[in-house]
């Protein structure tokens, strides 16, 4: 009975259906979705125009049985784009087999997980990258996953894309970059190389947000006063709530997601030291109370004031503490918190985090990396590259002298860091008094004036150069529009002399300036010169193409020129707040316009005279500024909240299940006790119950936990009849599969064979004939539950109704030799 049925099981994809608009699609891929609609109208509906932008790069995970790249060369593929479609292997084997792909255009490619390489490099996904043009999304199929194949291959292409898309803002030293540098001009005065080598051969703690955080904070508490804390910005909620502030606290990311998770270090007090990239998220560099040291150049270009200072290195933030460490003198590097990999229940952050908060994440790949203790966990795709990068940084410090330790045994292993318990670590430099080795360095001294006086200088100097760029930019793009005739032929090669004269400008007049307006227009500057299309050229294109050119010089220099003309606001507003008489309406003003409420903190100290009304202003800035603090509904809590989906959960549970992971299974089982909603958790606590039990050979342990899934009514029901049936065949128990067989014929006609053949085998004959001829009714086209129903005619002596059905067959495909065979053995014996 087990071999006949695992033959029905393995018909994963299930029957190939036709619906009323003639589209072919695999039942068990698709189910229903196209049962009322034509894929036309719904992929009109789902997908508007986003899949038909010019010059894109569209990754989609699943083809809807091939209608989706069908429907895409139906329509008039747009110019520059390209289309990659990823499936799992077994399906896009069945999609070739059934010829659902033929025919596609060179721009559509349908690929395994094992082509994606090769794929992405034929396609060129860098410069779609570098216009910031490659899109993701999940087919209709991927995203319902009955075949629970895509939910891995979908997590596992947005962690891959995600790391490509940050490697290529990185080297292009994204405009974001610059914008926030020129923001936070009005605030960049004291470079972090001021304490360079001001901690010579001292040992630091380095706290970062990974669960083991959780490890070092009761001791930290109790030996607070023993040791120097470098702390990542992300974790100073746990931090207050500890009540341990740390000496210095960092942030690089320039993303207004990064307010979100740091936002309450603005609550420490004045002690601690802020380092942090030139390009930080402004909304903390304008906020913070206390002392502040800047990392990388202070200008976006060349200038006196670009001071030697101690770079922003990458690409984490902890990548960033560490070299701070260094340049500082410390010779001994503590770690706690840097992780690199979740818990076995799926935490990715420590107690008290948004990610913690959220719940445990449900949607991982299979990735996982030794840890310090020796076991595996689980990881990510960004996470598995930190982990070279600070492998390789280790490396570097270790041979300029430094030892680096972590002292978590759940923490990824990692080449050049040695693993020592925190209890195992002398720090042995007794009391540090941190501000008192700052003091000496760092003059508490205001020379606001002066910096804001030369900031401003600089920003007139540049706003000069822009407006230059600007003028010659229109002047060539008019010149350009002038030179050729109706034909795109150059008609006056004086003009193009004219342009050969601009440019030489833009090279000696504008020259550095002339590179920072091409990071502002460089997607434009980038379209010119990546090749999105093999097309050659029209005419008019061609003389189009020096239009673009210019184009994108005016909309990088109007880009600029507004973050210029903004600075020069927020250096005045800055000089206001030193003022003898403030304009306080202006300061307010830019307040309000940068949102940096919890400025008045500042001004509140150094302000002698604040008028009534102001007063009252102050009052309302302090209390939207707490307000914004406080509030936890963020866009990346949420964001964190998407990660723990019920929908990934079954996912996860059933992959894990397939590759019969007992222990992951069991990690996952316990990380449910952390979910907030238990009611809508505990059918999933009992399919995975089941799971677990059958793994361990323990099937009637199994049957009752699914029986509750049934019982209760709702969700997961098919899953948990799937498991009875399979528990029933595998155990000979006829009674158990063939009722829930019997169920799940009702609740999907997918499993009509399956009960079908149940019944042939047990001789319940004509329910095994109904069934079949049920299913074969609701899909004409699948020739092999046909046969079988001819076959069972035959073998119980219905010649007539077997003779029928295979002449339905052979009018559908003449010449299948199964049928033809099957035909002639029947009018031999007279039939």
């Amino acid at each position: 009975m087990v071999d006949e049925l695992d033959q029905v099981r393995q018909y994963d994809l299930g029957p190939i259906c036709v619906n009323n608009f003639g589209e072919k699609y695999f039942f068990n891929l698709n189910r229903n979705s196209f049962d009322k609609v034509s894929a036309e109208a719904l992929f009109d509906a789902k997908y508007g125009k986003d899949l038909f932008a010019e010059d894109a790069l569209n990754v989609i995970i699943g083809t809807d049985s091939g209608l989706l790249p069908k429907y895409l060369q139906s329509k008039f593929l747009p110019k520059g784009t390209r289309y990659i479609f990823i499936e799992p292997e077994g399906v896009l084997q069945g999609l070739k087999y059934n010829q659902l792909l033929d025919g596609l255009d060179e721009k559509i490619l349908c690929i395994g997980l094992e082509q994606w390489p090769e794929a992405i490099k034929n396609f060129k996904i860098n410069d779609y990258l570098y216009i910031n043009a490659v899109r993701s999304y999940n087919a209709i199929c991927a995203q319902d996953d009955y075949i629970e194949e895509y939910a891995e291959l979908s997590w596992y292409i947005t962690e891959v894309l995600s790391q490509l898309h940050w490697q290529i803002s990185v080297e292009l030293g994204s405009e974001a970059f610059i914008a926030r540098q020129i923001i936070n001009l009005a605030d960049n005065g004291r470079p972090a190389k001021l304490l360079e080598k001001a901690f010579a051969d001292k040992t630091v703690l380095l706290l970062a947000g990974g669960p083991s955080l959780d490890e070092v904070l009761p001791w930290l508490r109790l030996h607070r006063n023993e040791v120097v804390v470098f702390a990542v910005s992300r974790i100073s909620r746990q931090l207050l709530q500890a009540n341990i502030e740390p000496d210095f606290v960092f942030s690089v990311d320039p993303t207004e997601l990064s307010f979100d998770i740091s936002k309450e270090m603005l609550e420490f007090s004045s002690k601690p030291i802020f380092v942090y990239s030139y390009h930080t998220v402004p909304t903390l560099v304008n906020q913070w109370h206390g002392l502040g040291l800047y990392l990388g150049p202070r200008l976006p270009w060349p200038s006196p004031l670009n001071v030697a200072n101690i770079g922003s290195a990458g690409p984490t933030v902890t990548n960033t503490a560490l070299n701070v460490a260094y340049h500082f003198g410390f010779k001994r590097i503590v770690l706690a918190g840097v992780d690199l990999c979740f818990t076995k229940e799926g935490f990715t952050h420590a107690t008290g985090s948004d990610e913690q908060l959220a719940g445990p994440r449900f949607n991982l790949t299979s990735l996982q990396v030794e840890t310090n203790a020796g076991f595996m966990a689980p990881t990510s795709c960004d996470f598995a590259q930190a982990i070279l990068s600070l492998s390789f940084q280790a490396k570097q410090l270790s041979d300029m002298g430094c030892r680096i330790f972590n002292i978590s045994g759940a923490s990824a292993k990692v080449d050049n860091i040695e693993y020592l318990p925190i209890s195992e670590i002398e720090f042995g430099d007794g009391a540090i008094d941190v501000a008192e080795i700052v003091a000496e360095r760092v003059s508490e001294s205001s020379e606001h004036k002066k910096y804001h006086r030369q900031i401003l200088d600089e920003l007139g100097r540049a706003q000069f150069q822009i407006k230059g760029i600007a003028r010659l930019a229109e002047n060539a793009r008019r010149v350009n529009d002038e030179m050729y005739s109706a034909d795109g032929i150059i008609e006056n090669y004086k003009d193009k002399k004219r342009l050969d004269q601009i440019e030489k400008k833009f090279k000696r007049e504008h020259r550095h300036y002339s590179k920072l307006v091409k990071s502002f227009g460089i997607r434009s500057f980038i379209k010119l010169t990546k090749a999105f299309t093999d097309e050659e050229w029209s005419a008019e294109e061609a003389k189009q193409l020096g239009n673009v050119f210019y184009d994108a010089y005016r909309e990088g220099a109007t880009k600029l020129m507004c973050l210029l003309d903004d600075a020069v606001e927020r250096v005045q507003a800055r000089q206001q707040e030193y003022a003898d008489v403030p304009n306080f309406g202006l300061v307010m003003e830019q307040y309000r316009k940068d949102r940096s409420f919890g400025r008045v903190r500042l001004w509140k100290a150094i302000a002698a005279e604040v008028p009534a009304d102001v007063q009252a202003q102050f009052a309302e800035f302090e209390k939207r500024f707490v307000e914004i603090v406080h509030d936890k509904n963020t866009r990346h809590f949420a964001r964190a909240k998407s990660q723990g989906n019920l929908s990934s959960l079954k996912q996860r549970a059933g992959l894990l299940f397939k590759h019969k992971k007992i222990e992951e299974l069991s990690d996952l089982l316990i990380s449910l006790n952390k979910y907030q909603d238990q009611k809508a958790v505990e059918p999933y606590r009992y399919l995975i119950t089941g799971y677990l039990a059958e793994l361990q050979r323990s099937p009637a342990l199994a049957l009752d936990a699914y029986r509750q899934i049934v019982d209760d009514g709702g969700v997961l029901v098919e899953q948990a009849l799937i498991r009875i049936a399979d528990i029933g065949i595998d155990s000979d128990n006829v009674h158990t599969a063939n009722l829930a067989l019997q169920c799940l014929s009702q609740l999907n006609p997918f499993y009509l064979p399956l009960y079908a053949e149940m019944q042939r085998l047990h001789g319940d004959v004509m329910v095994a004939i109904d069934a079949y001829n049920n299913y074969i009714s609701q899909f004409p086209q699948d020739t092999l539950v046909q046969i079988k129903l001819a076959n069972l005619y035959t073998e119980q002596g219905i010649y007539d109704a077997a003779g029928m059905m295979l002449d339905y067959i052979l009018a559908q495909k003449p010449g299948l030799e199964v049928a033809v065979t099957m035909k002639a053995a029947l009018v031999s014996a007279g039939f």
